[in-house]
């Protein structure tokens, strides 16, 4: 039940139509205009979520399940036409779990791209919890765009990277962490965005944290914790800088709770930039504490990297 696929996608957006959605889409539009590649538009109707299902035969209702998909994702590739050729524009719809057909079509795209419901508000369709289990689970790269808060809110775009509005990658010591300052110094070489490292330094006890560093210059803990912090910072720089040479990169290392720290520099950000699962994720941990906490709270795009 779709048209004929390319053999890669490109860059996926989950479209439902809905505010967050719309804004998934142009922002995922944008940046296929801006790489000169192209767009796959996808929709997955959620049989299990038809007040119907399982007692009618599936069979009587396929053709106004597939009318309705394929009506929705027309409307992305007009909206979509906006900003790319009609050449550049490419759709997809299927039955099943949207989640699970995301994860299956990031197989074979560079970057998938969804809409997240906003704080407060739960969503049908393509947001919502979706955006977690496509995060945790695709093959590429997933960028979250936050929706608004209530369906009715005219959506507006969040600030791309560039001038004012630096890509921010988070970084701790792990594999997908060095993956994602790769990624993130692409983003900004290619946006013309300064790339802004971190490293979040986190003590067990922060308010004795903070009264050793403030009050006492220190103890032997917070200095080597410290020290790392900016070892592993540097280590992330330099290889953004070696990779991306014409990239202004910049360091910081922050004190406190990693999610929280990095939601808040998501506030003047243009996109923010994290791994699926830190250093200190447990084996079998498939989308880390800072990640989750970032599509939560961000107010800018996140990119989460495997």
């Amino acid at each position: 039940m779709n048209r004929q696929a390319r053999t890669t996608y490109g860059i996926v957006v989950g479209y439902d139509g809905s505010p967050g959605s719309r804004l998934a889409l142009a922002w995922a539009a944008e940046t296929a205009r801006l790489q000169g590649g192209h767009l796959t538009i996808v929709h997955s109707v959620n049989v299990a979520a038809v007040p119907a299902y399982p007692a009618m035969d599936l069979s009587q209702l396929e053709p106004t399940l597939a009318h309705a998909a394929k009506t929705l994702v027309d409307d992305g590739a007009v909206r979509a036409a906006e900003t790319l050729d009609a050449a550049q524009v490419e759709t997809q719809y299927w039955l099943g779990s949207p989640a699970a057909q995301l994860v299956d079509a990031s197989k074979k795209a560079d970057l998938v791209v969804v809409g997240s419901r906003g704080r407060g508000r739960v969503l049908a369709g393509i947001l919502g919890s979706t955006s977690y289990a496509v995060a945790a689970h695709a093959r590429c790269p997933v960028v979250v765009v936050r929706g608004p808060v209530e369906s009715s809110d005219e959506p507006a775009m969040p600030p791309r990277p560039g001038r004012g509005h630096d890509v921010v990658v988070g970084v701790d010591d792990s594999d997908s962490a060095a993956r994602a300052v790769d990624a993130a110094a692409e983003v900004a070489e290619r946006e013309g965005a300064a790339l802004h490292v971190v490293r979040v330094a986190h003590s067990a006890s922060m308010e004795a944290w903070t009264y050793a560093e403030v009050a006492k210059g220190g103890t032997e803990e917070t200095h080597a914790i410290r020290d790392h912090a900016e070892q592993s910072v540097t280590r992330a720089a330099n290889r953004a800088r070696a990779r991306h040479p014409k990239v202004l990169v910049t360091t910081e290392v922050l004190y406190g709770d990693p999610g929280q720290s990095l939601a808040d520099l998501g506030s003047t950000a243009g996109l923010v930039v994290v791994g699926s699962r830190g250093h200190g994720g447990f084996t079998g941990m498939l989308l880390g504490s800072v990640s989750h906490r970032l599509i939560h709270d961000a107010t800018c795009p996140v990119m989460v990297v495997r």
